[in-house]
């Protein structure tokens, strides 16, 4: 979930409208509520237990995360493992969108051999996903590559939902298999996700690009401010009602199995980013009852 501004104005799309927890739409089929970068680089699990049941989390290394998984499962929650790092080098391409392009590495199969190895004691009990490659299209990856890795996973840990997450404006170059099970992209700055023309298309078009009626879809919410959302005319108090049109989008879309929202620390892609933990007591308020319904 890369860094990107994508601002879309209300007086172009005339679709803004204000959102509440009102809907009485079923959303047994929303699993899942947490928060990126929880548990990377910093643990703040502890911070935020009350009210997800998704945790984030990227290993260091190709050691055991037994200890790691235990601590953030805290009874009731489920991890979302990241393992881009064990697949993919990332190499400087000014003719990328990204500015990088992901290849295979070489010795990929050595890394996750080992890796697979120290941690057979993975199940979905305790990973509700991996998320191992992030917005592939948007940097220039090989789909073959990634049907590759999604394939290589699957024989190791043949029960645990794989997810890609990709950027909004090269959804169409995005090939899923029948190996990736969770999909979804992130598009920063729509203000009312369930109402937005431009949001809703391209809703449909990674709806299209499932392969099969079981993959389920992500929605990936925002709890961030930025100095640019300020300069544009926006008040943070915005985010009440954005991610309340994201939660209520969530649960009239019943093939969503998860919201996450992005994200918890300051300053992670950006010395003028507000995370979660330093937006407006009300915003938080909000987000936190979105997360208790969800788990409720």
């Amino acid at each position: 979930m890369n860094y990107r501004i994508l601002i879309t104005f209300c007086i172009l799309f005339q679709t803004c409208s204000t959102s509440n927890n009102s809907s009485d739409a079923d959303s047994s089929h929303l699993k899942y509520f947490g928060f990126a970068i929880t548990d990377c680089g910093t643990n703040y699990t502890n911070q935020v237990d009350d009210f997800v049941n998704l945790i984030d989390m990227c290993p260091t290394d190709l050691g055991n995360i037994e200890s790691r998984v235990s601590s953030n499962i805290l009874g009731n929650n489920k991890v979302l493992i990241h393992l881009q790092g064990l697949f993919i080098n990332n190499i400087a391409d000014s003719s990328s969108p990204s500015g990088f392009r992901y290849e295979l590495l070489f010795n990929y199969e050595t890394l996750f051999t080992e890796w697979a190895q120290n941690n057979q004691f993975l199940n979905t009990d305790l990973v509700a996903a991996f998320d191992f490659v992030d917005e592939p299209a948007w940097n220039q990856m090989n789909m073959e590559d990634l049907a590759t890795i999604a394939a290589r996973i699957k024989q190791s840990f043949p029960d645990i939902p794989l997810m890609v997450i990709e950027a909004p404006d090269v959804i169409n170059q995005l090939e899923i298999t029948d190996d990736i099970d969770w999909v979804g992209f992130d598009r920063y700055g729509t203000i009312d996700p369930k109402n937005d023309t431009e949001y809703l298309s391209r809703l449909e078009l990674i709806k299209s690009k499932r392969t099969n009626s079981t993959q389920k879809l992500v929605l990936i919410m925002e709890s961030q401010w930025l100095d640019f959302y300020t300069d544009a005319g926006f008040e943070e108090s915005i985010l009440i009602d954005m991610t309340n049109s994201y939660y209520e989008l969530a649960k009239t879309e019943e093939d969503v199995i998860a919201l996450i929202s992005y994200l918890l620390p300051s300053e992670f892609d950006a010395p003028d980013q507000k995370g979660y933990f330093d937006l407006l007591p009300q915003v938080k308020e909000s987000i936190r009852n979105i997360g208790n319904e969800i788990l409720n």
